[in-house]
């Protein structure tokens, strides 16, 4: 199971980042400037997580391994932590693929500015 955690950052913008019981950062993304971009995106995410195509690996040194999630046009959507090794990234992108397509939405920017 995972979960979608959108945020705001100030009045910068909005991110998310998606979670799961294994990995408390599957994802996360870049800063949108308003609250539905960041959900359209989510919503990407949702679309293209089960289709491998989605997901950019790098690999920049031999102990540095991460992937970028991208869109139906190849646009960046979120980016994965860094793994040390490229079968550790493999296995994020194995449960992206398998969780994020079901993952609720957990608006936190209603919780922002409130006491």
């Amino acid at each position: 199971m995972a979960v979608f955690h959108l945020r705001q950052s100030g009045d910068s913008g909005f991110w998310f980042v998606a979670s799961a019981q294994s990995r408390p950062r599957l994802i996360q993304s870049g800063t949108y400037a308003t609250r539905e971009a960041a959900v359209h995106a989510v919503d990407m995410c949702r679309f293209v997580s089960p289709q491998d195509a989605h997901y950019q690996r790098h690999e920049p040194r031999p102990d540095k391994h991460y992937f970028d999630m991208t869109d139906m046009s190849g646009n960046y959507l979120a980016t994965s932590d860094t793994f040390s090794t490229a079968q550790q990234r493999d296995e994020a992108i194995a449960e992206c693929r398998e969780h994020l397509a079901t993952a609720d939405l957990v608006d936190e920017t209603i919780l922002v500015g409130k006491h």
